[in-house]
């Protein structure tokens, strides 16, 4: 995974929060054509970082730069390469050359020893180079630095929650790296950051309760035994959808994640729980979907879209 880097001076603010807001970053045809920041920019794709610092820097000097903090510094995750586009994002300026984007984290008051000094030259390189998007000399020593930082949140809120503070999971929390719905090629950072998505989306679920009932055969089961899973999945959601308790249900381990995970039941437009056609090929899959009720609880007006997206790909059921 690759990253560079980007400097946003303090007339760029309202481009800023408009880029943020849009998820998409862009250059003008001047900043990026006939030159060598071209090929930076096309050898970007989805899965690499684009990190943008705002304000603090400047055109200065190397030496100069050591002290400084930049006010903002915003991770962000590409979701696709390079694309031109006249349509209008930004109030001054078309900004053709872009690059689709997905805010990871946003930090305050971030120095050199916050980022390590290869990532902070990056940005102090690209303030000297009309904000162009400049790789570091070394991009692990930033990534382990972003790793520190989000394990060290994690383990906070583990202690604050009366957890042990141990990264490799809660003994309650079923889900693991299948259970994230993560791409085949994935990275540390996206790892924990997917983890602690996931825990604190159960947190808010489970709402302290030791046993919950699944929305699928609707036992009620030890929470241990029910995963908090993605209607829509994951991989494919934007971040609102990812933080939306709408598009979570509770589905036990005793079949009824895996047989909703891989398509084998849905839920139809009304809430009932259909076989798929793929369901019919053993007597004894046959049985297993016949298990679960009549309707899906998770099944509300305001996770109903969800539901149709996992009809449509998942099921893969032709609507009527």
């Amino acid at each position: 995974m690759a990253t560079v880097f980007v400097y946003v001076g303090e007339k760029g603010r309202k481009n800023l929060d408009t880029g943020i807001r849009e998820s998409v970053w862009g250059w003008k045809p001047g900043a990026v054509e006939g030159k060598s920041h071209l090929e930076v920019l096309q050898s970007l794709h989805a899965g690499d970082y684009l990190v943008l610092g705002y304000l603090g820097l400047g055109r200065i000097k190397a030496e100069r730069a050591q002290g400084r903090t930049v006010s903002e510094l915003i991770i962000t995750r590409l979701t696709g390469g390079l694309y031109e586009a006249h349509t209008p994002v930004w109030d001054d300026e078309t900004y053709p050359y872009r690059l689709p984007m997905d805010v990871l984290e946003v930090w305050k008051d971030v120095g050199r020893t916050d980022i390590g000094d290869d990532a902070w030259e990056a940005l102090r390189r690209s303030a000297t180079n009309s904000c162009t998007a400049t790789p570091p000399a070394n991009e692990d020593s930033f990534m382990e630095k972003v790793l520190a930082k989000v394990l060290g949140e994690w383990q906070q809120e583990l202690v604050q929650a009366g957890k042990p503070a141990d990264a490799s999971g809660d003994a309650d929390d079923p889900a693991d790296i299948a259970a994230l719905d993560l791409p085949p090629v994935t990275d540390r950072l996206a790892y924990v950051r997917a983890r602690t998505e996931q825990k604190a989306l159960r947190r808010r679920k489970l709402a302290g309760r030791n046993e919950v009932p699944c929305d699928l055969c609707q036992l009620l089961l030890p929470k241990r035994l029910v995963h908090t899973a993605h209607i829509k999945r994951r991989s494919v959601t934007s971040r609102q959808e990812r933080g939306d308790l709408s598009n979570v249900m509770f589905a036990c381990v005793l079949g009824c994640d895996s047989l909703f995970e891989h398509g084998y039941v849905y839920v139809d437009a009304d809430g009932a729980i259909r076989p798929a056609a793929q369901s019919e090929d053993s007597a004894d899959l046959t049985v297993a979907v016949g298990r679960l009720g009549a309707t899906c609880t998770a099944h509300t007006d305001a996770s109903a879209d969800y539901f149709a997206w996992h009809r449509y790909n998942i099921a893969h059921v032709e609507e009527s």
